[in-house]
């Protein structure tokens, strides 16, 4: 049996019946030491090619007392990403397998290279899941001595 990773156990178990692969990602993941300010994230992510999942998912998370979050165009493409939220849970849901893929191989690059300045981990995940160039300014790197400690 897998641990549930947030307080709401009935809400893990249903995503679980329902094929989905549920894990924690965000800042309490990438960072050391991990915010305990900041939202708890997890990546949701539905069985493929399943018509009904969304549906049956966006009614689960409803019913839970999740709301949704995003833009028009998010609601409209929902196989690619949604967010909802409550308090201060983030569930990033997503039926697109390689969306999935991406945002692991992103978590896992920050959590690896331990980026602790929020912009930059925004940059490396706009590059990864999207190919996007990071506009604003990037932290400041380290200098050669801060490297060697």
């Amino acid at each position: 049996m897998k641990r549930c990773p947030f307080a709401d156990t009935v809400l893990y178990d249903d995503l679980l019946a329902a094929s989905c692969l549920v894990e924690p990602c965000g800042s309490r993941v990438t960072c050391n030491p991990a915010p305990t300010d900041t939202d708890e994230d997890y990546l949701v992510e539905m069985p493929s090619g399943r018509e009904d999942s969304v549906s049956r998912i966006v009614s689960l998370l409803a019913e839970a007392g999740f709301r949704w979050e995003g833009t028009e165009h998010y609601q409209m493409a929902a196989n690619e990403f949604m967010s909802w939220r409550r308090d201060d849970i983030n569930l990033i849901v997503t039926a697109n397998s390689d969306f999935a893929r991406r945002h692991r191989a992103a978590t896992h690059v920050c959590k690896r290279l331990n980026l602790m300045v929020k912009d930059d981990r925004i940059a490396l995940f706009q590059a990864v899941l999207y190919g996007d160039i990071a506009k604003q300014e990037c932290a400041q790197p380290p200098s050669f001595d801060e490297l060697l400690v």
